[in-house]
């Protein structure tokens, strides 16, 4: 499998630098060119291309990523709300490629985090939904994204996409502009037993990387998107969670599966409108 993932990679790698001559990736979600600079392994990108992207920040700070479900709705991972009976703690900002300024600046009027959460020895159940206090107006740069259901057909060999203004290594200075990188999903049973003397990995959950480690999620990236291009879209296949280090080829990231949720999702936004 990890051939395939190699010759897929390769491939990608041969695009990027295309890119940094000029040319344009045509993802049929959108066109997105590499910048210069390196989330880790990674590219600036700009926000009309990740238009669902949001920062979930505490204060004047980013705390964290978020995806667009409605204008009003966010959806994260719960360990990035841990005060969630105080929403005013927290502001999105959508819209920008950066997190500091630019876009929509909106406060949080109510936080609903999974009622089966755990941590800290355990990150199951990591998922949240912000209900904001105004709504967001959309624009080619903020827009809402769609979850992926279980009629949707997600190849193992399929690029997922990852974005975020998390750090680029294991320092904890977080990057001003918006960044990806591309990765593929890991088979679930070599990822259980990579980390079995770490920490459960349970079927809830959706392993990603690359075979040789340099692209991963890092600290700030946490309840960001994971995506993939189905029929022309980005769909949302999971949330920023946890993972060992930050790009390391013998753990990869994981993320909350979305599907798993989608039930959740839905009855819970009913509460929130």
């Amino acid at each position: 499998m990890y051939s395939i993932q190699l010759f897929v990679v390769a491939l990608l790698l041969l695009i990027q630098q295309q890119l940094s001559s000029g040319a344009a990736l045509n993802t049929t979600a959108g066109a997105i060119r590499n910048k210069d600079g390196r989330i880790v392994g990674g590219s600036e990108a700009s926000i009309s291309y990740f238009p669902h992207q949001v920062s979930i920040q505490m204060g004047t700070r980013h705390a964290c990523g978020g995806s667009i479900l409605t204008n009003r709705i966010i959806l994260t991972a719960a360990h990035c709300v841990r005060e969630y009976s105080k929403p005013q703690l927290y502001f999105v900002r959508a819209g920008s490629d950066e997190w500091a300024r630019g876009g929509s600046f909106v406060g949080v009027r109510r936080i609903i985090p999974h009622a089966q959460f755990e941590e800290p020895t355990r990150l199951n159940h990591d998922i949240a939904l912000l209900l904001l206090q105004q709504p967001l107006v959309y624009s080619p740069s903020i827009q809402p994204i769609a979850l992926v259901s279980p009629m949707d057909f997600v190849h193992p060999q399929m690029p997922l996409y990852i974005t975020g203004w998390g750090t680029t290594g294991t320092s904890l200075i977080t990057e001003t502009r918006l960044r990806y990188t591309s990765i593929f999903q890991v088979d679930h049973a070599e990822c259980q037993a990579t980390y079995m003397d770490v920490g459960v990995v349970t079927d809830t959950m959706i392993c990603a990387g690359v075979p040789f480690g340099g692209r991963d999620s890092c600290q700030g990236d946490s309840g960001g998107p994971l995506i993939t291009n189905i029929g022309h879209r980005w769909k949302l296949l999971g949330i920023v969670s946890w993972g060992i280090g930050c790009g390391q080829a013998q753990y990869p990231g994981i993320y909350t599966r979305v599907t798993a949720y989608n039930d959740w999702v839905a009855q819970t936004m009913k509460l929130l409108q």
